[in-house]
């Protein structure tokens, strides 16, 4: 349960060592650099005006506009040959491992191939870009032609001459027959044709005598007929149809030879991917450049690192540049600092789940470890079902032992065996093995008999692990000097909230009535201890009794342990009774058993994920809200930021 302790590190070196200490200072990943003139600190107000911002801009855009070409060529690889990702992938542990020496060394090697394959691929995108261009065209006018594919006569025929009008266009369908009898009404020698149609319109040919064209046109518009402009092509529909057919075959050949030829490239695939993780860590150097202050001769960084890590970076630095001196101060009182959470093995992986809630106050207290043994303990009681935590257990402890992860996978997996092993121990004490299908009774008392039972046991886990947080707060409140703080607000609280539990016992009914009496006398007599004057104060004690509602709300709330280990058995339970109709011949036999595993995996992962939520629901609603204080920034060192590529010490 702690924070790490920081310090304030300024680091002053002479201008032709900074590519040397940026080198070291990435690869050590110990100091959050901030920007040295955003912060209107005490200590930097006499000497900032005589800095200026470093830059390095120019080169950043050099490194950017490489960096460009060599993801486009990964992405056109990607795109038309994805790469296989195997689990190892997915758990971010399957990258080359390389040392720092090995790393630089094949940037030259990288780079030309780089040039080479982006280049290339760059006028196999171009020709791609004009087929699809060209394959966009014949499909509009594809599109074009469809309706007219009737027509018998050449599309360069389809034309007005000086005695006849030809037009070809577009009605709707529900008013082509009032259109055909008011032409054949008003207008002699006029002959309309249905070419197709669809739901909505109809696709005509229209020929009429040419000195008719007024009147004709004027009918026409009056049923909104549009005219369809015919294409400037040879031959018919049908026949332009079956050249367009033919063509677009072609480009698909050409796209296929084109893709084709792309494999050669795909040998360079680990190489383009080496030199991206290469640009982008230089990148990233060139990028930090803009946070330092630089004189003439030498430039200057500032940032936050733990404590611990200065001496390491002093000798590091030490050994390898000549120039560099190094100064540390503990944060001023008043100084917001980042946050870096520090637990032992057991703890560490919670760290994941306090950060999904927030980061704590630099200055206050990280509840990991104190949350720890809790989210364990609700993880195996909702759980609940001894078999399934035999499977967590294994999948992870299989996966901690035999597979490389990134960090945070591992803490995931970490979590994961953990509250397998909860599962298994509240599952043999409370419930059972698959939902009765390995039948052996629990060693404690079975759940699903004694409801009331149980429910008893969570809400009594739930005033614990609410008592306990109230202990930390009070703890803390003693430790900063606060010790009235701590007897008005927490001990009265907690001697009220025991004062009315002992009430529901009748041999203990007299103790609990003078305990929640007395407490909740201090209560009003404390509570309002902000307000000024005497009235106000006794009303806002007063008014903070209200508050009992929600003590005995949060702890109602723990519940929620019954509810989803009785859930969890019961759908096992339902489960093995569906696959059990099965059992009448071979075939169904065969059914059962894929019934018995499909089903059985489903309740497990539902139930992995109700687990989880609900635990940590717990912790963040009902137990950090008696201590915790966020508001942290958490910890964002410079670092080496690669995908494909894990550095090692040299």
């Amino acid at each position: 349960m702690a924070i790490a302790k920081m310090e304030k590190l300024y680091l002053i070196a002479h201008q032709c060592e900074k590519d040397k200490v940026l080198e070291i200072v990435q690869q050590c990943g110990a100091i959050e650099i901030r920007d040295i003139q955003a912060e209107d600190t005490i200590d930097e107000d006499d000497w900032s005006e005589l800095v200026v911002r470093d830059s390095a801009q120019e080169e950043l855009h050099a490194l950017e506009a490489v960096l460009t070409d060599v993801r486009f060529a990964i992405d056109f690889l990607n795109r038309y040959y994805p790469a296989k990702k195997s689990m190892l992938d997915a758990l971010g542990g399957n990258r080359t491992p390389m040392t720092a020496d090995e790393f630089a060394a094949g940037k030259d090697q990288w780079a030309e191939v780089a040039r080479e394959v982006s280049d290339a691929l760059r006028k196999v995108d171009e020709r791609l870009m004009s087929l699809r261009n060209e394959e966009t065209r014949l499909l509009n006018l594809k599109a074009q032609l469809v309706p007219w594919s009737n027509v018998d006569v050449p599309l360069n025929e389809v034309r007005s001459s000086e005695f006849v009008n030809i037009e070809l266009g577009t009605m709707l369908a529900t008013e082509v027959d009032a259109c055909r009898k008011q032409l054949d009404a008003d207008v002699d020698e006029t002959y309309l044709s249905v070419i197709n149609s669809d739901r909505k319109d109809a696709y005509l040919f229209v020929a009429y005598p040419a000195w008719k064209a007024e009147e004709v046109q004027a009918i026409l518009k009056k049923f909104s007929f549009s005219r369809y402009p015919t294409p400037s092509l040879q031959g018919t529909p049908a026949e332009n149809l079956a050249r367009i057919e033919d063509e677009l075959s072609s480009i698909d050949s050409q796209r296929q030879s084109e893709v084709d030829a792309v494999q050669v490239y795909l040998e360079h695939r680990q190489s383009l991917n080496y030199y991206s993780d290469y640009l982008v860590t230089e990148r990233d150097k060139k990028q930090v450049v803009d946070n330092f202050a630089s004189t003439r001769n030498s430039f200057i960084i500032k940032g936050w690192i733990l404590k611990s890590d200065v001496p390491v970076l002093k000798k590091k630095l030490a050994d390898q540049c000549e120039t560099v001196e190094i100064v540390s101060r503990p944060p001023y009182e008043d100084e917001v600092f980042p946050v870096l959470l520090q637990n032992n093995s057991f703890a560490a992986p919670y760290e994941f789940v306090t950060q999904l809630y927030g980061t704590p106050s630099p200055r206050g207290i990280d509840p990991t470890f104190a949350m720890a043994p809790f989210f364990i303990m609700f993880f195996g009681l909702t759980m609940s079902d001894a078999g399934y935590g035999l499977i967590m257990a294994l999948v992870a402890g299989f996966a901690l032992l035999k597979l490389k992860m990134a960090p945070m996978a591992r803490k995931i997996f970490k979590i994961m065996f953990a509250g397998g092993l909860s599962t298994i121990f509240f599952g043999t004490l409370l419930s059972g093995w698959f939902g009765g299908l390995i039948p052996m009774e629990p060693l404690f008392f079975n759940a699903l008999e004694n409801p009331m039972r149980m429910l008893i046991y969570s809400l009594a886990i739930g005033v614990i692990q609410i008592f306990f947080g109230m202990g930390i707060m009070f703890y803390r409140n003693v430790k900063d000097g606060k010790v009235l703080d701590a007897i008005f607000d927490q001990l009265f609280w907690a001697l009220l909230i025991v004062g009315l539990l002992l009430l529901a016992l009748p041999e203990l009914s007299g103790i609990g009535r003078t305990l929640s009496m007395a407490s909740a006398g201090g209560l009003i007599l404390t509570q309002g201890r902000a307000q000024k004057n005497i009235a106000m104060k006794l009303l806002a004690g007063l008014f903070s009794l209200y508050n009992i509602t929600g003590v005995l709300g949060d702890i109602l709330s723990y519940s929620r342990l019954l509810a989803l280990g009785l859930a969890s058995s019961v759908i096992a339970m339902a489960i093995n009774m569906l696959a059990g109709l099965l059992n009448v011949n071979p075939i169904g036999y065969v059914i059962m058993i894929f019934m018995l595993i499909g089903g059985h995996i489903f309740n497990l992962v539902i139930n992995i994920l109700g687990a989880y939520v609900h635990s940590s629901r717990l912790q963040y609603l009902e137990f950090f809200n008696r201590f915790y204080e966020g508001g942290g920034r958490p910890f964002k060192p410079f670092q080496l930021n690669t995908s494909h590529v894990e550095l090692k010490a040299d």
